[in-house]
């Protein structure tokens, strides 16, 4: 049996599945990355420019070589066997040629923008060749889609999810910096949060006293150091507005202090949300407003606590600190002998991404605090030390209801593992 022909018929069905794989290539890179490749790359902008007509050639162009390489075998079975029955060869064609497209594609999907090169340089004077071919399914494709009207349906979880992993892949290529990264991440994830992710809690809430004397506001406020206090009558619960501290500086400027009470430097209304509703329907209300602070009512109508515009800005940006914030005043502080002073409000989630270990969730908690609570089955006073896993937790800081502050000593390994029975009474959250 003559082996030319059969060379020959394995080139024409490689040539053919090089078609494929440059049709894989460019499927896989996403049409984002295509128009920016064109701005730089010419043959990417004759690619974009003339999509339709080199798709057309290029299955033009895969048609023909099956075509071809079945006229090859079929002619060389009939002269070497007699074989006249021309389903062998074009099983054998299918089957060569489904094997070489397959493994080529499948290179091409593992390195699509070098296969795109080397396609839309190199078949480039091929495509010519079956251009006549070509051209009554490139009049055709053209003629079915300015009469049929593209459906975009877009699924909501789909676009987010391949944004994220876009995000992913730039910062793996570096293109895009770590900083900018993660600031992508949290405005993907700032959809998801509630004012009862952001709000401050109403233990640790700022208020004042509308029968407070105003010498009396003025020293608090001074100490204090926030612009901005709900202001409220008897219990915090009856919230009745908001004193803007520069409208109490602008009293003292002019030296009115005496002449002035506190009920007529409260700004009303108060905006007040539930804490359930969305950090994002709350920022467009207060921007919508012009507010800073808006108070967060719980189901009985009392007060659960407070979401300021800063509380929401740094779920985008991270935390932003000014002059009057310190190092200690950080939810998680490093030491220099590399154990770390903790906030016992810090969630879980973010004391796993800064510390790098796996914590137990498996009770109703999700903080650091809660955490001790739940494991420790009551309020463990200042001292006492908590092991889990590769975790020493030693308590610094903690009043008779709740825990402060932690100290923690990290000792490998630090996945931790739910225990075997959780402690049946003592549950709390911090």
């Amino acid at each position: 049996m003559p082996v030319g022909p059969l060379v020959l018929a394995a080139t024409i069905a490689c040539v053919g599945s090089s078609f494929a794989a440059a049709d894989a290539a460019l499927t896989t890179i996403h049409e984002t990355r295509i128009d920016v490749l064109a701005t730089t790359e010419a043959r990417f902008a004759r690619y974009r420019a003339q999509q339709h007509r080199v798709l057309a050639r290029w299955l033009a162009g895969r048609v023909s070589a099956v075509g071809l390489a079945a006229v090859l075998l079929d002619d060389t079975l009939e002269k070497s066997f007699g074989v006249e029955n021309a389903v062998v060869p074009a099983l054998l064609t299918v089957l060569l040629y489904g094997a070489l497209a397959a493994a080529f594609s499948a290179v091409a999907r593992q390195r699509p923008e070098a296969t795109a090169r080397l396609a839309l340089t190199w078949l480039f004077p091929l495509e010519w060749a079956f251009a006549p071919i070509a051209w009554p399914l490139s009049w055709l494709d053209a003629f079915v889609s300015a009469r049929v009207t593209e459906e975009h349906v877009v699924d909501p979880a789909s676009a987010e999810a391949e944004l994220a992993n876009a995000v992913n892949v730039g910062q793996e290529a570096g293109t895009i910096a770590e900083e900018p990264a993660e600031m992508i991440r949290n405005v993907l994830d700032f959809q998801d949060l509630t004012a009862k992710d952001v709000m401050v809690p109403r233990r640790h809430i700022s208020a004042i006293d509308i029968a407070s004397p105003l010498t009396d506001v003025l020293g608090f406020v001074t100490k204090d150091r926030h612009s901005r206090y709900p202001v409220y009558r008897e219990t915090i619960d009856n919230v009745l507005g908001l004193l803007y501290v520069k409208d109490l500086f602008d009293v003292l400027n002019a030296g009115t202090l005496a002449e002035v009470t506190l009920d007529s430097l409260v700004r009303r209304p108060v905006l007040f949300v539930t804490s359930s509703q969305p950090a994002l329907t709350i920022l467009r209300e207060m921007r919508s407003r012009r507010l800073h602070l808006a108070v967060v009512s719980d189901e009985f109508g009392g007060t659960a606590g407070m979401v300021t515009l800063e509380d929401i800005i740094e779920e985008i940006v991270g935390e932003i600190r000014d002059e009057y914030d310190t190092e200690a005043e950080a939810a998680l502080h490093k030491l220099a002998d590399g154990r770390y002073v903790a906030s016992a409000e810090i969630p879980l989630s973010d004391l796993e991404e800064q510390l790098g270990c796996v914590l137990p969730t498996e009770g109703a908690y999700e903080s650091l605090g809660g955490l001790i609570i739940h494991r420790a089955g009551r309020v463990p006073g200042v001292g006492e030390v908590l092991e889990l896993g590769g975790l020493s937790l030693t308590v610094v800081e903690a009043d008779a209801t709740r825990i402060v502050k932690v100290e923690i000593h990290l000792r490998p390994p630090i996945t931790l593992k739910p225990p075997v029975a959780a402690p049946s009474e003592g549950d709390a959250s911090e």
